[in-house]
């Protein structure tokens, strides 16, 4: 797929968040501008792909790296589906927070190149940080892979 200036425009036209300081934890999704209800808030130029890493293969990476996909990807059906341009190229929504009144969700009628995009629950005001709900998805090692939400 050839990104050319027509596209980056267009793409840019649907820009709605960036990577800001969290009221949840650490770092989140912000809203620049007011998002609709319904859309996915994060549009990419080239749609992800993904690729299923085991256990055992994240066993031969580095120990930091391994803990990241962790951290950061769902394991479903004992397999941890990574971006395929790996952790380096990981966008804004990759940062998404959990909450237990989220705003957005796992889009579960779509799916593109591999994986569920999000979509707005309600409107999202600008400076509002997106989040969503963690346990709402559909991973089969959710409540250990992210022992925080054990507190909640």
């Amino acid at each position: 797929m050839l990104i050319n200036k027509r596209r980056l425009i267009e793409n840019l036209n649907n820009t709605y968040c960036i990577i800001g300081r969290s009221k949840i934890h650490g770092i989140g999704v912000v809203a620049i501008r007011d998002i609709p209800k319904g859309i996915d808030p994060f549009p990419c130029m080239m749609p992800d792909q993904t690729i299923g890493i085991t256990e055992e293969e994240l066993r031969e990476l580095p120990k930091e790296v391994s803990n990241k996909i962790k951290d950061t990807f769902v394991r479903w059906n004992k397999m941890y589906y990574v971006c395929n341009f790996g952790l380096n190229s990981m966008g804004v929504k990759f940062h998404i927070n959990h909450c237990n009144n989220p705003n957005v969700a796992v889009n579960e009628n779509a799916f593109i190149s591999g994986y569920n995009p999000f979509i707005t629950l309600r409107k999202i005001r600008k400076g509002e940080e997106l989040c969503w709900d963690y346990t709402d998805c559909k991973g089969d090692n959710i409540l250990n892979q992210f022992k925080f939400l054990k507190n909640d």
